[in-house]
C-alpha cells in the first residue's frame, strides 16, 4: 500500500482564513536544488526578518492609519518572547503565529509602499484596524504571562492558559487574504515597478507547509465516503459535488477522501483550494495558480490557459466552500464557465452549502446526495471518542444540536478545555442555544452562530429580504410546515401581497436552511433545531407576517370545532405544537382578542382529546381576556377540564366554580350547565357521589333549558356512571340507553361509544354476557370511528 504523500506546498487563501492552508498533495518530490522550502529561513531568521520589515514598513507608511501602530505592536510581541514565565510553550506558539501572519502582512504592505499605488491602502484601513485591535489583545495576554512571582504564576495559570488559547484561535481565524488580493491587484494592473513586488522567494512565506493532517476522526459518513471513492476510481475524470448545510462536515469528508490510499494511487497530484475569502473568479484562478506554483511573472491575461496546462495528468482539484463565489449571482455564469473549462482536464471535487450544483458541469453519476445530520448514535460515538463518557447533560446537548457535526465537535472541544462542565454548558444552552457553542474567534469552524449566520445572510437569501421574513416565520414552528401545495397556497393567502412562499421555501432548501422530512404524510419542511433557535432569536418577524401565520392557524383549527371529526384528525394533531407556539406568541402581542380566546379554548380541547392536555395557552387567555364575562367563564371552564384530566381536583373544582359564577352573571345558561357538569365530574373523582348526582341532574336541567342535546347526553351518561358506583344497575342501564339515544341525535360518535361501553359494563354486572359482548364490540367499532384509541382499547 502506498503511503499518503507529503504535502509540499500550501495555498495562501486557506492559511489566512483559518489556519488550515490550501494544499497541493503530490507524489512527486522536488529535487534538493528546486525544493521551494529550502529557501525559507529558520524560525530565528524569520523573526529577524519580520523585525526589520516592521521597522521599515512603519517608517515608510507612518502617515497611513494603523500601519505604524501595527508595526510597533509586532516588534513588542517579538521582544517579549524571552520574558514569558507562565504557559511558555503555548505563548511561544502564539508569538510564532503572529510572526508568520505578520510576515505576509508586512511584506505586502512593503510592496505597496514601493509601488506607485499607495492610495490603494485606503481600502484596507478597516482590516488594519481589526489587526491592530487583535495584536493589542495578544500583547496584553503575553504581558500577563511575564509575572515573576511563583504564587501568581500558580494561582492564575489556568485562566492565563485559557486566554492564550483564545488568542491562538483568534490569530488562526484572522483573515489576511486582503494582503494577497492587494498584491495580485498591483500585478494585474501592471504597476511599472515590478521589482518592488515580492520576489518568488519572499512569496514562499505565503506557502508555509503547515498543512492539515489526514482527518483523524470521521463518524457517520462511511456510505458517502465509499460512494465518492467508487466514483473517483471509475469515472474519468470524476466530478463530485459535496453539498449540505453549514457545519455538516463537507470539508472533513473531502479531506478524508483526498487522503484515502486508493485515491492517492489513482490521482498522484491532488490540489485543495479554499474559496473562503475569494470574491471573484479572477481571484479563484489566482489561488489555483498558487497551488500549481505558477510564478507571478508568468501570470498575464492568459492565466487560465497557463493553469489548465500546468495540471499534471491524473490530477484532482478540490474547491472548498465554493458557495463563497457561486452565491454572487453577478459572477455565477463566469464561475460555471471556469468549471466547464476545467472539467475536461482535471477531476473536480467541490464543497458547497446548499443542495444546488453549479450548471455546465457533467457531474458524475450517481450524484452524491446532500449531507444530512448525523444520527444520535453517531453523535454519541464522536463525543465518546473525542471527549469521553456521555452523561445526562451531554446526552441532552447532543440531542439538542440535531446531529450537526460542527456543533458536536464544539461541545467536545469546550468540555475538553476544562473550563465548562456538561451541566454548566447545558444550563447556558437553555438560555442562549447556538451562541454558546464557540471556542474563541468568529470563524465558521469555531463558532456555530457564525456558521449559521453565513447561511441565513448569504447572497441567495439576501437577494429577496422577504425570504428572510419567511424564514423567521418558519422558525416559529417547532414541527415545520407541510410540504404540500394546497397548504402552502392557503398560508400565502393569509400573508400580505408580495410574499411568494414556493420561491422562498425553494431558496431555503437550496441553501440547506430547510430540509424535507419524509417521515409521515404529508412531508414537512423543517429546520434543524440550532438553525431554528438562531433564527427565532436573531431574526425580526414583521407584524404583518406574524399576523398572517396566526390567521392561518386560527382558521385551520377553527374549521374543526368538533374534536372527534375524522377529517380533523388527519390534520390537527400534527399541527398542535405549531398552533401552541403561534398562539403563545400571539397572546404576548394581542391582549383581549375574543377570537384568540375562542381559538385557545378549541386548541385546549383538542390537546385534551388526544391525551396530552396543555394549560399554557388557556392560562394566557384567562390573563388576556376580561370581557365578555361569558368568554372569560368559558376559559376558566376549559382550564378546569385540563386540571380534571391531570387529576388536580382542588384546582379543577375552583376553576369550575369560578366559571359557573361568571356564566351566571352573564345569564349564559349553556355555559353554566357545562361548568356544573364539570363540578359533577370532580365530585365523582372525590367519591362524593351524592354531590355528583345532584350536579349532573342540575346540569341536565340546564342543558335542556339551553336546548343542548349533546350536553344533556353527557350529563345522563355521567348519571349512569354514578348509578353504577351506587350499585343501582337498573337506573344505570336506563341512563346509558337514554344517553345513547341523545348522542345519536347529536351525531356524537364518541359519546355514543362511551354510552354503549357503559351498557356493556352494566350487562357484565348483571351477568348478561352475550349482551355485554355485543355492546363492547359495538363500542369498539364506534371508538375506532372516533379515533379514540384508548376508548377502543378499553372496549
Amino acid at each position: 500500500m502506498q503511503p499518503v504523500p507529503t504535502p509540499v506546498q500550501s495555498s495562501f487563501a486557506t492559511m489566512v482564513a483559518h489556519g488550515q492552508p490550501m494544499l497541493v498533495f503530490t507524489n512527486r518530490t522536488a529535487s534538493p536544488s528546486t525544493n521551494p522550502h529550502e529557501v525559507i529561513a529558520s524560525a530565528s531568521n524569520t523573526t529577524d526578518t519580520v523585525m526589520k520589515l516592521a521597522k521599515n514598513v512603519g517608517d515608510m507608511l507612518k502617515d497611513v492609519p494603523y500601519v505604524k501602530a501595527v508595526a510597533g505592536l509586532i516588534v513588542q510581541i517579538i521582544e517579549i518572547r524571552d520574558d514569558i514565565n507562565t504557559t511558555k510553550e503555548r505563548s511561544h506558539e502564539l508569538i510564532d503565529k503572529v510572526v508568520e501572519r505578520s510576515n505576509s502582512v508586512l511584506d505586502g504592505l512593503l510592496s505597496v509602499a514601493k509601488s506607485s499605488q499607495r492610495d490603494t491602502l485606503d481600502h484596507i484601513e478597516e482590516k488594519l484596524m481589526k489587526y491592530h485591535k487583535l495584536l493589542v489583545g495578544v500583547l496584553s495576554v503575553l504581558q500577563a504571562n511575564t509575572a515573576k512571582g511563583m504564587v501568581d504564576r500558580v494561582v492564575n495559570r489556568k485562566s492565563r492558559l485559557s486566554d492564550v488559547e483564545k488568542y491562538n484561535r483568534r490569530i488562526d481565524d484572522f483573515d489576511i487574504g486582503f494582503i494577497v488580493d492587494l498584491v495580485l491587484q498591483l500585478h494585474i494592473s501592471g504597476t511599472p515597478q515590478q521589482a518592488s513586488l515580492p520576489s518568488p522567494t519572499a512569496l514562499l512565506f505565503l506557502y508555509q507547509p503547515a498543512v492539515p493532517p489526514p482527518v483523524q476522526l470521521m463518524i457517520g459518513r462511511d456510505e458517502e465516503k465509499s460512494k465518492m471513492i467508487d466514483t473517483l476510481l471509475h469515472a474519468v475524470p470524476a466530478h463530485i459535488a459535496i453539498l449540505g448545510g453549514g457545519g455538516m462536515g463537507k470539508t472533513t469528508l473531502a479531506l478524508s477522501v483526498l487522503h484515502e490510499h486508493a485515491v492517492v494511487d489513482k490521482y498522484p497530484s491532488r490540489y485543495f483550494v479554499s474559496c473562503e475569502g475569494v470574491s471573484t473568479v479572477l481571484s479563484l484562478v489566482g489561488e489555483i495558480a498558487n497551488s500549481l506554483h505558477i510564478p507571478l511573472v508568468d501570470r498575464d491575461a492568459h492565466l487560465l490557459g497557463a493553469v489548465i496546462s500546468a495540471f499534471p495528468a491524473d490530477s484532482l482539484l478540490c474547491l472548498d466552500n465554493l458557495e463563497t463565489i457561486w452565491d454572487n449571482e453577478t459572477i455565477r455564469l463566469d464561475l460555471e464557465g471556469l468549471l466547464s473549462n476545467l472539467q475536461t482536464h482535471v477531476g473536480i471535487i467541490i464543497t458547497m452549502r446548499g443542495i444546488q450544483r453549479p450548471s455546465r458541469v457533467s457531474w458524475s453519476r450517481p450524484l452524491l446526495a446532500p449531507l444530512q445530520s448525523l444520527t444520535y448514535a453517531s453523535s454519541r460515538q464522536i463525543f465518546e471518542m473525542t471527549c469521553g463518557p456521555v452523561d445526562e447533560f451531554v446526552e441532552k446537548l447532543l440531542k439538542a444540536v440535531d446531529g450537526i457535526p460542527l456543533a458536536i465537535s464544539l461541545i467536545s472541544a469546550l468540555l475538553e478545555e476544562g473550563n465548562e462542565t456538561s451541566k454548566s454548558l447545558w444550563s447556558q444552552w437553555t438560555k442562549a442555544q447556538s451562541g454558546v457553542l464557540e471556542k474563541g474567534g468568529s470563524h465558521r469552524l469555531s463558532n456555530l452562530d457564525t456558521s449559521i449566520h453565513l447561511s441565513v445572510h448569504g447572497p441567495r437569501m439576501e437577494e429577496n429580504p422577504k425570504t428572510i421574513d419567511i424564514l423567521a416565520m418558519l422558525s416559529m414552528l417547532p414541527d415545520g410546515f407541510p410540504d404540500d401545495h394546497k397548504a402552502i397556497e392557503e398560508l400565502e393567502s393569509c400573508l400580505p401581497k408580495g410574499y411568494n412562499l414556493h420561491k422562498a421555501f425553494l431558496t431555503m432548501r437550496r441553501v440547506s436552511l430547510v430540509h424535507v422530512n419524509e417521515e409521515g404524510r404529508p412531508h414537512r419542511l423543517r429546520m434543524l433545531y440550532p438553525v431554528r433557535a438562531f433564527c427565532e432569536q436573531r431574526l425580526e418577524l414583521p407584524d404583518e407576517v406574524r399576523d398572517g401565520i396566526t390567521s392561518y392557524y386560527v382558521e385551520k383549527i377553527g374549521h374543526f370545532g368538533n374534536v372527534s371529526d375524522p377529517e380533523g384528525h388527519a390534520i390537527i394533531p400534527g399541527e398542535l405544537h405549531n398552533i401552541y407556539a403561534v398562539l403563545a406568541k400571539a397572546w404576548k402581542q394581542d391582549r383581549g382578542s375574543p377570537l384568540l380566546a375562542e381559538t385557545s379554548i378549541l386548541f385546549t380541547r383538542w390537546t385534551t382529546y388526544v391525551g396530552n392536555p396543555v394549560e399554557g395557552v388557556i392560562s394566557l387567555a384567562i390573563q388576556g381576556v376580561v370581557d365578555p364575562p361569558t368568554l372569560h367563564g368559558k376559559c376558566h371552564s376549559t382550564l378546569g377540564g385540563v386540571y380534571l384530566y391531570q387529576d388536580k381536583l382542588a384546582e379543577a373544582e375552583a376553576s369550575f366554580e369560578q366559571a359557573a359564577d361568571l356564566h351566571q352573571q352573564a345569564h349564559d345558561v349553556l355555559g353554566e350547565a357545562n361548568d356544573v357538569q364539570g363540578l359533577g365530574e370532580v365530585y365523582m373523582r372525590q367519591d362524593k357521589l351524592a354531590e355528583a348526582e345532584a350536579s349532573f341532574e342540575h346540569a341536565a336541567d340546564l342543558h335542556r333549558q339551553a336546548h343542548s342535546v349533546l350536553g344533556e347526553a353527557n350529563d345522563v351518561n355521567n348519571l349512569g356512571e354514578v348509578y353504577m358506583r351506587q350499585d343501582k344497575l337498573a337506573e344505570a342501564e336506563a341512563s346509558f340507553e337514554h344517553a345513547a339515544d341523545l348522542h345519536q341525535q347529536a351525531h356524537s360518535v364518541l359519546g355514543e361509544a362511551n354510552d354503549v361501553q357503559g351498557l356493556g359494563e352494566v350487562y357484565m354486572q348483571q351477568d348478561k354476557l352475550a349482551e355485554a359482548e355485543a355492546s363492547f364490540e359495538h363500542a369498539a367499532d364506534l371508538h375506532q370511528q372516533a379515533h379514540d384509541v384508548l376508548g377502543e382499547a378499553n372496549d
